[in-house]
């Protein structure tokens, strides 16, 4: 007989599958939507540097791209599971970014 394990946490906390469009900019409260969390909690991720905006011009509109919405989910994910507060999810930002421009690095020298 096969054994189903079930995960450590209730699925409605397990991280849902998010296929943006590419190249594709995203109003405030289209990113919002899209993240699933509150317009104050994405704003405060935000005001940490977690997720940049993209200031269309001429009027300084907030847009956000996909991987900020990515990114913003991932945040709150860990968040939510870890109970991390935002010090500690600006570490695991910081260091998952260094580790992207780590394999970036290796891909260019494997390559070149």
């Amino acid at each position: 007989m096969s054994e189903q394990t079930t995960p450590d946490f209730p699925s409605s906390l397990a991280l849902e599958l998010f296929q943006p469009e590419p190249n594709l900019f995203y109003s405030l409260d289209a990113a919002v939507h899209l993240a699933g969390v509150s317009r104050r909690s994405f704003l405060i991720y935000c005001r940490a540097g977690l997720v940049r905006p993209v200031f269309q011009p001429p009027y300084g509109v907030m847009e956000f791209t996909e991987d900020a919405i990515y990114t913003v989910r991932r945040m709150e994910h860990l968040r939510t599971v870890h109970r991390s507060d935002l010090a500690w999810l600006n570490t695991v930002s910081k260091l998952l970014n260094e580790v992207e421009r780590l394999r970036a690095e290796l891909r260019f020298f494997r390559n070149g």
